[in-house]
């Protein structure tokens, strides 16, 4: 056998180590019930699936997902379509892990074609429990809370509800992510170095834990992700407390 190839098992056998260690460390009281993950360019659908698997092993119940490409107000809807992430997952898969599938974002900016495929992706999941992937396309946070101001103050005009009605949770359920049962992220992980929420979920992450990876899209596997896992159970979260 070739060295190089040697080299490669061993080094694979030593990453495999290395995950598996971090993983049977992680206390399954102290994971986050959600996760939100920002990518530059998107995953892969391996990566997804490893991911995916994981927070199903380990109860996490909703992956949110941000691609920034897809979100630039100067990509076209080809462009937006290579960005997405969900359709590199399999439907079957998806069914026979009872995963769940929903999308978030301006749906105008999505072509036909794919517009298509994840309404029959929501409407054949919409049942599932184990896990909730949600993907936010061109969507912005800003763009949502001004969106939401405006169905209350309708609501208001027409007599619906009272100004004094309004606290953070009916504010909470005029935003895209009434959709989850745990709409509030408790941790972010984002890729590729950067260090900002860009616009992502912020009526969201409030009190979000955040995680930054210097590994581009590519370079982020199922160890890194477990690695920011085992970084939030070790921080002891305040919500604002001192």
């Amino acid at each position: 056998m070739a060295p190089s190839i040697l080299i490669a098992e061993e080094e694979d056998s030593v990453a495999e180590l290395k995950y598996q260690a971090l993983y049977d460390g992680l206390q399954a009281e102290l994971l986050p019930t959600q996760v939100a993950m920002m990518f530059m360019d998107g995953a892969s659908g391996d990566q997804l699936n490893d991911i995916a698997r994981i927070c199903c092993e380990l109860r996490t119940k909703v992956i949110s997902v941000s691609t920034l490409s897809s979100a630039s107000v100067h990509r076209s809807k080809e462009e937006i379509d290579v960005a997405t992430n969900i359709t590199k997952l399999c439907l079957e898969d998806l069914e026979r892990n009872d995963i769940r599938v929903s999308v978030i974002g301006k749906r105008d900016s999505i072509s036909d074609s794919l517009l298509d495929m994840i309404t029959k992706m929501e409407e054949t999941t919409k049942n599932n429990k184990s896990l909730h992937i949600i993907e936010a396309i061109d969507y912005t946070g800003r763009g949502e809370i001004i969106q939401a101001c405006v169905a209350l103050a309708g609501k208001v005009k027409d007599g619906v509800i009272q100004p004094e009605d309004i606290d953070e949770n009916v504010f909470q359920q005029e935003l895209e992510t009434k959709c989850s049962e745990f709409p509030d992220p408790d941790i972010m992980i984002r890729t590729g170095g950067k260090y900002s929420i860009d616009n992502f979920m912020i009526w969201q992450m409030a009190y979000t834990e955040l995680y930054f990876v210097e590994k581009d899209d590519l370079e982020f596997n199922k160890t890194s992700f477990v690695e920011a896992l085992d970084s939030y159970q070790k921080r002891s979260r305040r919500f604002g407390g001192k």
